[in-house]
């Protein structure tokens, strides 16, 4: 995999500060496998792009679980004390923790897939006043990239409420075909993750 971190600067903030009410647990604690949870699959894929900041937006609740994983990986740890304050007000906490603003990957937890290669394509597709999303068949999908110049104004908003989605209206929206639907992923019951373990080995 190639690290664009020769080439320009690339941060990710994922996002982890949901009460996770439907699953019954922390997300990201789920075993991917027999060796890595969620976050450690999700950090590793990060690092490994050459991501040079990556910063994970937890509750105050689940932060005392992520010490071992973040300590190893360089991650920096932000609580969000107001979850119910909803993605966007994460998204600036996350924004607002980074030394360099740079193009920054935004990741839900509840997706545990990072494709290099589609990181790649989005990143080379960036408007410099827009951001990414990948597409399936359609469909958009995760993560969602962000030019410097958006993550700078959505630091910049003075309202914590605003619907994410309806602030990036304001932005160029590019789409980067897909061709695997794990960008549609979202992890979010035991259910969903019992079908993400039978299915996984297919992928």
């Amino acid at each position: 995999m190639i690290a664009m971190s020769s080439l320009k600067t690339y941060n990710a903030i994922i996002l982890s500060a949901g009460c996770s009410l439907r699953m019954g647990r922390p997300k990201m604690m789920l075993p991917f496998d027999d060796n890595r949870t969620f976050l450690d699959v999700i950090t590793e894929r990060y690092s490994h792009f050459g991501c040079r900041e990556i910063v994970l937006v937890v509750n105050a609740e689940n932060s005392p679980l992520v010490d071992r994983t973040v300590a190893k990986k360089h991650v920096t740890v932000v609580v969000n004390t107001h979850p119910e304050w909803q993605r966007f007000y994460s998204v600036q906490l996350g924004l607002k923790a980074m030394k360099v603003k740079s193009p920054v990957f935004i990741h839900n937890i509840d997706n545990p897939f990072v494709d290099g290669e589609l990181l790649q394509k989005m990143a080379a597709a960036l408007p410099v006043k827009g951001y990414v999303v990948p597409v399936f068949q359609g469909r958009g999908g995760h993560p969602v990239l962000l030019s410097a110049e958006v993550a700078r104004q959505i630091v910049a908003s003075p309202d914590p409420f605003v619907n994410l989605k309806t602030f990036l209206k304001s932005f160029s929206r590019v789409e980067v075909e897909s061709e695997n639907d794990n960008v549609l992923v979202n992890i979010n019951t035991m259910q969903d993750y019992l079908k993400f373990k039978e299915q996984k080995e297919l992928r």
